[in-house]
C-alpha cells in the first residue's frame, strides 16, 4: 500500500471580519431571514458538480453578531480588511513562499447553506514555500485568505452567521505525507507555525481537512478533525476504506420495480432495485469493523439527494436486504421484494422510501454509486469513531468566478515584519520546558518579560503567571495588576513574606489593602513556638522521633503561613527535634 496525503489547514485570524467593519462577537440580537440557494455556472458556463449535488434548497439564518448587512447579504462587500493581508502575507513570508504581486478575490459557489450569498469570496496570497516537522520538510502548495461559513443551527437547513465573514488563512500543503503519524506531526507543525501570527484561540479556531490517496488512486477530502490525536487512526480507518473498495467486486444494479403495494405500512413510494452478487457486502451494525459497510455508504448517497430518516415510524429512508427484515419490514414482504425483483442466493437488493420525486433521485444516486468501481473522488466527514461518511463529490475549477465588488489589491505596498516561532519565543524564557511551553501556549510570554525587567525572579513570576492568577480568577479575583504583582513579589524578595503567602498578598494588592508581612522578629517567634510546642508534644516527640516533624509542621505552618518560607520552619524545627531525642 502506498499513501499520499496532504494537508488543507484553515486558520481563523483575530482582527474583526473579512469584508465589513464589524466584529465577530454575539450582539445578543435574534434577526431570522431565509434565503434559497441553487447552483450557477462559471465564467466558463460550467456548473460545478458539488454545487450542483445540492439542488435547490431554503435555508433559515439567524444573525447574532453583525449588525450590517454585507453579511445578510443585503449591501456589497467593503474592504478586505488590511489587517487580515498583513497577517496572510506575514504567514507567507515565514514559510518562505513566493507572495504574488496582486489579490483578485474570487467568488467560489457553495450552496450548502453555509454562506448567505451563495458563494464563498476567496483570494489567492502565495505560493510555495515549506514547514517543517521531525526532521523532514513538507512543501506547501499555496496560501489563501478567505471568509468563513457560518455554523450549523439546531435544526436542518438552519445556520448561525456569527463565525461567517471572520477572516480564515486557508494553507494547502502537496501530497507528501507517507505515513498516518506524519499527518499528525506535520499538522501539529504547521499549527504551531500559524499561532506565531494574530490568530484566533480555542475550539473551532482551526480546522484540518487532509486530502488521502492510495496506490496513485482517486484522492479523498476528509474533513472535520477537531482533535489532532484521532488522525492517524482516522487515517488508518480510510486507508483500509480504500483498499476494500479497490477489492470491491464490480457493482451491477439490476431490476427496478415500484414496491409501494407489497408493503403493508404505507410510508409514500417504495422503490427497490436489485443489485447482482451483493449479497453480504451491504452489512449492518454487526458487521465486523473491517467490513466494508456498502448498505450505509448508499444511504448516504441516498440522503444527499433528500431522503430523510422516519423515526418516528422506525423506518429508515434506505433500506437493504442484509438487514431485513427489521424496521417494520416483515419477513414475508421482504421475501415478496426479492421475488418480484427476481433476486439469487447471492443478489442483493435496496429499499428507499419517501415522495416519489426524491425516491427516483436518491436511487439514481445509488445506483451510479453501485456502478462505479474502486473509490470514488469525493468530500467526506470524520465521524467521532474514527470513520468517514459521504458528504459531497468532489468540487472542482468550475465553481470559480471573478469577485467584481472588490478591486484587486496591491501585496507590494504590504511591509510587514516577521513574527518570533513558538520554538523561538519558548527558547527565550528562562525556564524549564513544560513551564515555557505553557507560557508560550497561553500567550504569557510577553507579561513575563515585562515583569522581569522590573524583578528578576523567573520561577515566581512563573508560579503566579500560570498558577497563582488563575486560582484568582476561579474565585472572581480577576483584576490583579502587573504592579500588584511586583509590589508582592518584591516583599518575597525582602523576606517578608513567603511564597506561600503570595497568593494572599496578591488579593490585598488587588483590593488597595494593606499586604500583611511578617514581624522584623519573625525568626525569634518562629522559634519560640516551635521550642513551647515540642515541649509541650514532649512525649509524643520522644515517641515519633523524626517522624513527629510532620504533625508538628501542620500546626507552626497554620500560624506562620505565608508570614516565613516553608522550607526555612521545617529547618528550624528538624533541628529542635533533634535536640529534644
Amino acid at each position: 500500500m502506498k499513501l499520499k496525503a496532504g494537508l488543507e489547514v484553515h486558520q481563523q485570524l483575530d482582527c474583526g471580519k473579512l469584508f465589513c467593519n464589524c466584529d465577530n462577537l454575539e450582539s445578543g440580537s435574534d434577526q431570522t431571514f431565509s434565503r434559497t440557494l441553487h447552483a450557477t455556472s462559471s465564467e466558463m458556463g460550467s456548473v460545478d458538480v458539488a454545487a450542483q449535488a445540492e439542488g435547490i434548497r431554503k435555508f433559515t439564518y439567524h444573525n447574532r453578531s453583525c449588525n450590517c448587512l454585507v453579511y445578510t447579504d443585503e449591501e456589497p462587500p467593503r474592504g478586505p480588511n488590511k489587517d487580515a493581508i498583513e497577517i496572510a502575507v506575514q504567514f507567507a513570508k515565514l514559510v518562505g513562499a513566493k507572495i504574488i504581486e496582486e489579490v483578485q478575490f474570487m467568488r467560489k459557489v457553495v450552496v450548502d447553506g453555509s454562506n448567505t450569498s451563495g458563494f464563498q469570496r476567496t483570494g489567492l496570497i502565495a505560493v510555495g514555500g515549506h514547514i517543517e516537522y521531525e526532521g523532514r520538510k513538507l512543501e506547501l502548495d499555496q496560501i489563501c485568505l478567505e471568509e468563513d461559513s457560518c455554523r450549523h443551527g439546531e435544526n436542518k437547513d438552519e445556520y448561525i452567521l456569527d463565525r461567517l465573514g471572520i477572516p480564515l488563512l486557508e494553507v494547502t500543503t502537496k501530497p507528501q505525507l507517507k505515513k498516518p503519524k506524519d499527518v499528525q506531526e506535520a499538522a501539529r507543525a504547521l499549527g504551531r507555525l500559524l499561532r506565531a501570527c494574530k490568530v484566533k484561540r480555542g475550539l473551532g479556531t482551526i480546522r484540518q481537512d487532509v486530502n488521502i490517496s492510495i496506490n496513485n488512486g482517486q484522492r479523498v477530502e476528509l474533513k472535520g478533525f477537531q482533535d489532532l490525536a484521532t488522525m492517524p487512526k482516522v487515517v488508518e480507518n480510510e486507508i483500509h476504506r480504500q483498499e476494500n473498495l479497490n477489492n470491491l467486486k464490480q457493482g451491477k444494479p439490476g431490476s427496478q420495480k415500484d414496491v409501494t403495494d407489497l408493503i403493508s405500512k404505507k410510508k409514500g413510494t417504495a422503490m427497490a432495485c436489485k443489485l447482482v452478487g451483493w449479497k453480504g457486502l451491504l452489512g449492518t451494525k454487526m458487521s465486523a469493523k473491517e467490513h466494508v459497510r456498502m448498505g450505509r455508504e448508499l444511504a448516504d448517497y441516498a440522503i444527499k439527494a433528500g431522503i430523510e430518516d422516519y423515526s418516528e415510524t422506525f423506518v429508515k429512508g434506505l433500506m437493504h436486504s442484509d438487514e431485513l427484515p427489521a424496521y417494520g419490514i416483515s419477513k414475508e414482504e421482504t421475501q415478496k421484494i426479492s421475488d418480484v425483483l427476481k433476486c439469487k442466493g447471492d443478489d442483493a437488493f435496496v429499499l428507499i422510501f419517501g415522495e416519489k420525486t426524491t425516491v427516483d433521485s436518491a436511487l439514481d444516486n445509488v445506483i451510479q454509486r453501485v456502478k462505479f468501481h474502486g473509490v470514488p473522488q469525493e468530500v467526506r466527514r470524520v465521524t467521532p469513531k474514527g470513520l468517514t461518511r459521504y458528504l459531497r463529490p468532489m468540487p472542482g475549477a468550475s465553481r470559480m468566478y471573478p469577485e467584481t465588488d472588490i478591486a484587486p489589491v496591491n501585496l507590494r505596498n504590504f511591509d510587514v515584519v516577521l513574527p518570533k516561532t513558538l520554538d523561538q519565543r519558548e527558547s527565550e524564557l528562562p525556564l524549564n520546558d513544560e513551564e515555557s511551553k505553557q507560557m508560550v501556549a497561553r500567550n504569557l510570554d510577553l507579561r513575563f518579560h515585562r515583569l522581569m525587567e522590573q524583578i528578576e525572579d523567573p520561577k515566581n513570576i512563573s508560579r503566579v503567571l500560570l498558577h497563582t492568577l488563575p486560582n484568582l480568577s476561579s474565585t472572581g479575583h480577576t483584576f490583579v495588576t502587573d504592579d500588584d504583582i511586583l509590589q508582592v513579589l518584591s516583599f518575597v524578595k525582602d523576606g517578608k513574606i513567603a511564597k506561600e503567602g503570595i497568593e494572599n498578598a496578591l488579593v490585598q494588592a488587588s483590593m488597595g489593602d494593606e499586604i500583611e508581612t511578617g514581624s522584623d522578629n519573625i525568626d525569634d517567634e518562629v522559634e519560640l513556638l516551635i521550642d513551647n510546642l515540642v515541649q509541650k508534644k514532649k512525649d509524643f516527640v520522644k515517641d515519633k522521633g523524626m517522624d513527629a516533624v510532620g504533625p508538628l509542621m501542620g500546626l507552626v505552618m497554620s500560624e506562620f503561613r505565608g508570614k516565613m518560607d516553608g522550607a526555612k520552619i521545617n529547618a528550624l524545627l528538624i533541628k529542635r527535634i533533634e535536640q529534644e531525642i
